[in-house]
């Protein structure tokens, strides 16, 4: 009797579990030749996508690393008991300066894929990007339709808690 509880009870655990990582697990991706294929790229667009995008990757890991490491030592100096005003005000004008260099290279990048692409390339490039930023946040959940969190609430971990 022991024992058919024990496996009815591992068959449910299961049976969880399966449900859980199906309802969980990430849309397949789709391949590069089927975005070219959907939008009608060229072979010279699509590398000059690949380019673009290897360039603002690139760019884009040492500014993100840059402005990391900056907020963990603002929070760092805001923790000490006596803070230093004048160290405090140069990390966040480095804070904001790094983060204006990576408003101008996402500028950029758009910029470069818009003279890249036709008009329509572009605006369907825009949409399947929305689109795919929407299944990430949860099943196309718009911002408004979130539970309310305190203004400012980050889960990450790289802000400032104060």
């Amino acid at each position: 009797m022991r024992r058919k509880s024990l496996l009815m009870a591992g068959a449910i655990f299961g049976v969880v579990l399966l449900v859980f990582s199906l309802a969980y697990a990430e849309r397949p991706r789709r391949d590069r030749g089927e975005m070219a294929d959907e939008l009608g790229l060229t072979e010279e667009q699509m590398e000059s996508m690949r380019d673009i995008q290897y360039n603002f990757r690139k760019a884009q890991i040492g500014l993100r690393a840059e402005l990391k490491t900056a907020r963990l030592e603002l929070r760092h100096l805001m923790m000490e008991e006596s803070p230093n005003q004048g160290q405090i005000s140069k990390l966040v004008d480095k804070i904001s300066g790094t983060q204006k260099e990576l408003l101008k290279q996402r500028i950029d990048k758009k910029l470069a894929m818009k003279e890249l692409l036709t008009a329509e390339q572009f605006k369907n490039v825009m949409r399947t990007r929305g689109d795919h930023r929407r299944g990430r946040m949860g099943m196309g959940e718009k911002r408004e339709d979130r539970p309310n969190r305190p203004r400012g609430f980050r889960p990450h971990g790289d802000r400032p808690g104060f």
